[in-house]
C-alpha cells in the first residue's frame, strides 16, 4: 500500500504543479513525467496482488460515523487499478500534446482534473469501507463532470454535462439507498463487516441487488442507463474521453461485481437479468453505433455494446453459481473482467486515434474525411490496431477476452439447467462481432482509405509524436495479451475466483483449456500476419527493382471520377441498419440525388428529452413567482411559517 500511496501523492503533486507553473513547456514536461511515475508506482502493488492472491490492506482511524477508513487491494480491485493507471499514464502524456493544438483554452485546469480524476478512480476501487467509497464516488463525479465541460464555451458541451449530471445523480441516490440497507446486517460500515453471504435476509439481498443494478448500471452505461453516455464521450476532449470510455464506465462494473462478493451467489433471477441487459446492450449498443456519423458518438456507442458483452460474462457467471457451478462461475467472472482490461486498451486506443483525427482535420463527421491513411500513417495503424481488437481478429487482445467468453457460454451448455444460456446468447454475440465488424470496415474505409471528401481531410499533417505515440504503446499491450493469454489469464481466474468466493478451479478444469484454444489461434494469426508482411516488403523490393506502369483504377468506363462517388458513411450502413427497420432508430431521407440517414436514441431522444422538455415547460410558468424583489421573498418565507404554524395548531388541537 506504501507504493500505491506514493504513486498518488506523485498524481496530486502533478495536478498542484500545472497549477503554481507558469512555463508551459516546463509545466507540461513535469505533469506527463509525474502522472508516468505516480500511475507506474501504484501499477507495481496491483500486480502482485493478481499473481499472489493475497491482499493488502491500510486503515485509518475516523470519528465520523461508520467506523475507520479501510483501503485495500485485493484481486478485485486489483484489475481495475492496473487498467485505470495503464489507461491514465498514456492519456495523460497523450492529452498533453491534444490539448496545444488549441490556444483558446487553456491546458492546465485539465491537467489539473485529469490528474485528481486518477486520484479518486483510484480511491473508489481501492476503498473498503462505505464512507471513503461514497467519499472517492462523488469526487469521481464532479471530476468527470469537470473534465467533460472542458470546452463548456460549446451548446454540445453543456447540454452533454446537464445530462451526464442528472444521470451521476440519479445512480448515486440508489448507490444511497442500497448502502443503507446493506449497513443494516453490518455491525459497521467496513465491506468486510457488511460481507454477510448468504445470512442476509431475502429481501434485503433482493433490494440490493436491484439498487446495485440502477446504482452502478447508470455509471457503467450499458441499455438502458446509457443515454449520458454518447454526448459525454462526444462533447469531452479526446484523452477525458478515453478515461471516460476506458476506466469511469467501468467503475460500474467493479461496483456489481463487489456487491456480489458482498452479498454472496446471486439469484437465478438477477442472473437472466444481466444477462439479457448485457445481450440487449450488446445488439443496440453496436447497431446505434453503426448508424452514426460523428466518429466519437460511434466509438462512445461501441462502448455500450461492449459493457454489454462484459455484463453477458458477468450474467453467465452469476447463473453457474445459481445452479451451483462454480467452474462456470470463475469463468464467467473471469471472462468478464478479461474484457474489461482488454476493452479499457482498444477503446483508449480508438479515442485517442480519433482525437488526432479531430485535432488535425477540425470535424468529427465522417462523411468530411476520407484518405487520412496517407496523411497520418501511424494514426491509421493504431486506429487499425484498436479497430482489429474490438472486433476480435487474433492475435489481438480483444479475440482473447471474446472468445473466453463464448467458452464460457458454450460450457455452459453442458448442464442440463443452464443449457438455454448458451442457446440465448452465443446467436447474440455472434451476430454482435458481424455488426461490429462492419461497423468498423466502415470507419476504416470512409476516415482513412479512398480520396478526401474536403479540402479540411487533404490538408491534414501528421499529428506528431504526442499524439501518436501514445496510442502506439497500448496498441503494443494488446498484441502482447493477444499472444500470450497464458500470462494475462490466471490473475483473472484469481480476481475471478475471488468474486465468487470459491477457491480456483485445477487447471484442467476447462479455464486453462480455453487460454490455450485462445493462444494457440493468435500464434497461427501472428504467423500469418508476419508472412503478408514479409510478402508485402519483397513485392515493395521488387517494384523499386523493376519498372512498375501506373494508371487509372477502372471506374465503369465513367471518365471523371471524383470524391462524391465513393460510398458514405451513411450509404454503407443503409442496407443493415433497413434490415433491423425501427429497432435500429434510424431515419432517412431520400431525393433524388442525396441519400442520408440520422440515428435515434430510444432512451435519449425518446423519453429522457421529452422528460427533460416538460420539466422546462412546467419551471417557465412558474418563473413569474421569481420577481427578483426582496419584499416579495419574505412574503413567501413569512407565509410559509405562518401555513406550518397553523398546520402544528391543527395537529396539536386535534390531539
Amino acid at each position: 500500500m506504501i507504493l500505491l500511496f506514493g504513486g498518488l501523492s506523485l498524481l496530486v503533486a502533478a495536478a498542484l504543479a500545472v497549477i503554481g507553473m507558469r512555463n508551459q513547456p516546463r509545466r507540461n514536461a513535469v505533469f506527463a513525467t509525474l502522472v508516468v511515475a505516480g500511475c507506474g508506482l501504484g501499477v507495481v502493488p496491483a500486480v502482485q496482488v493478481l499473481h499472489s492472491g493475497t491482499a493488502r490492506t491500510a486503515v485509518f482511524g475516523s470519528a465520523l460515523p461508520g467506523g475507520d477508513w479501510i483501503f485495500g487491494i485485493d484481486p478485485l480491485s486489483a484489475v481495475f487499478l492496473v487498467a485505470l493507471l495503464g489507461v491514465g499514464a498514456a492519456a495523460a502524456v497523450y492529452g498533453v500534446g491534444y490539448m496545444a493544438f488549441d490556444s483558446r483554452t487553456p491546458g492546465w485546469p485539465c491537467h489539473a482534473l485529469f490528474a485528481l480524476e486518477l486520484v479518486a478512480l483510484a480511491l473508489v476501487v481501492c476503498a473498503q469501507a462505505i464512507m471513503p467509497f461514497m467519499g472517492a464516488w462523488e469526487l469521481m463525479a464532479i471530476g468527470s463532470l469537470l473534465l467533460i465541460l472542458t470546452e463548456y464555451e460549446h451548446a454540445e458541451t453543456r447540454r452533454a454535462g446537464l445530462i451526464y449530471i442528472f444521470a451521476t445523480h440519479v445512480g448515486t441516490l440508489a448507490l444511497f439507498a442500497m448502502f443503507a440497507v446493506l449497513a443494516r446486517a453490518g455491525s459497521d460500515w467496513s465491506f468486510s463487516a457488511l460481507a454477510t453471504g448468504t445470512t442476509n435476509p431475502s429481501g434485503a439481498r433482493t433490494a440490493v441487488l436491484a439498487l446495485a443494478l440502477v446504482g452502478f448500471g447508470v455509471k457503467a452505461g450499458f441499455f438502458p442507463f446509457h443515454f449520458w453516455l454518447p454526448p459525454a464521450h462526444a462533447a469531452a476532449p479526446s484523452h477525458v474521453s478515453a478515461l471516460l470510455s476506458g476506466v469511469v464506465i467501468k467503475v460500474g462494473v467493479y461496483g456489481l461485481l463487489r456487491v456480489i462478493s458482498l452479498v454472496g451467489p446471486p439469484p437465478a433471477w438477477w442472473g437472466w437479468l444481466v444477462l439479457g441487459l448485457g445481450l440487449s446492450s450488446a445488439v443496440l449498443g453496436v447497431l446505434w453505433a453503426l448508424a452514426q456519423h460523428d466518429i466519437k458518438r460511434l466509438l462512445a456507442y461501441h462502448s455500450v455494446e461492449n459493457i454489454g458483452i462484459i455484463l453477458m460474462g458477468m450474467g453467465a457467471g452469476a447463473l453457474g453459481a445459481a445452479y451451483g457451478h462454480p467452474t462456470l462461475a470463475i469463468l464467467g467472472y473471469g471472462a468478464a473482467l478479461l474484457h474489461t482490461l482488454n476493452h479499457a486498451l482498444f477503446k483508449s486506443i480508438l479515442f485517442l486515434a480519433a482525437g488526432a483525427v479531430y485535432r488535425l482535420t477540425g470535424t468529427r463527421n465522417m462523411e468530411e474525411l476520407g484518405g487520412l491513411a496517407r496523411r497520418m500513417p501511424l494514426t491509421w495503424l493504431a486506429f487499425a490496431l484498436g479497430s482489429a481488437a474490438i472486433i476480435g481478429v487474433p492475435p489481438l487482445n480483444g479475440f482473447v477476452s471474446e472468445w473466453l467468453v463464448f467458452q464460457t457460454l458454450l460450457r455452459a451448455g453442458f448442464s442440463t439447467d443452464a443449457l438455454r444460456i448458451a442457446v440465448i446468447a452465443v446467436p447474440g454475440l455472434a451476430l454482435v462481432g458481424g455488426l461490429a465488424l462492419a461497423c468498423f470496415v466502415k470507419v476504416g474505409g470512409v476516415v482513412f482509405l479512398g480520396t478526401p471528401r474536403t479540402s479540411r481531410a487533404l490538408t491534414a499533417s501528421r499529428p506528431g509524436l504526442l499524439l501518436d505515440g501514445p496510442p502506439l504503446v497500448l496498441a503494443a499491450v494488446c498484441v502482447f495479451i493477444g499472444c500470450l493469454p497464458v500470462l494475462v489469464l490466471p490473475p483473472m481466474l484469481i480476481a475471478g475466483a475471488f468474486v465468487a468466493g470459491g477457491p480456483l478451479p485445477p487447471p484442467d478444469a476447462g479455464a486453462m483449456a480455453a487460454a490455450v484454444g485462445a493462444k494457440e489461434i493468435s500464434i497461427l494469426a501472428a504467423v500469418l500476419a508476419l508472412a503478408a508482411a514479409g510478402i508485402w516488403l519483397i513485392a515493395q523490393r521488387l517494384h523499386r527493382i523493376a519498372p512498375v506502369r501506373q494508371s487509372e483504377t477502372w471506374s465503369g468506363a465513367y471518365p471523371l471520377p471524383n470524391a462524391r462517388m465513393q460510398y458514405t458513411a451513411s450509404s454503407f450502413a443503409a442496407p443493415l441498419l433497413e434490415i433491423f427497420g425501427r429497432l435500429s432508430g434510424v431515419r432517412t431521407h431520400r431525393g433524388t440525388s442525396v441519400f442520408h440517414s440520422e440515428s435515434v436514441d430510444l432512451i435519449l431522444d425518446g423519453a429522457v428529452v421529452p422528460w427533460w422538455a416538460a420539466i422546462e415547460r412546467t419551471a417557465l410558468r412558474l418563473r413569474p413567482l421569481q420577481q427578483g424583489r426582496l419584499s416579495r421573498y419574505l412574503m413567501y418565507v413569512i407565509s410559509t411559517v405562518v401555513a406550518l404554524l397553523a398546520y402544528l395548531l391543527v395537529r396539536g388541537g386535534g390531539r
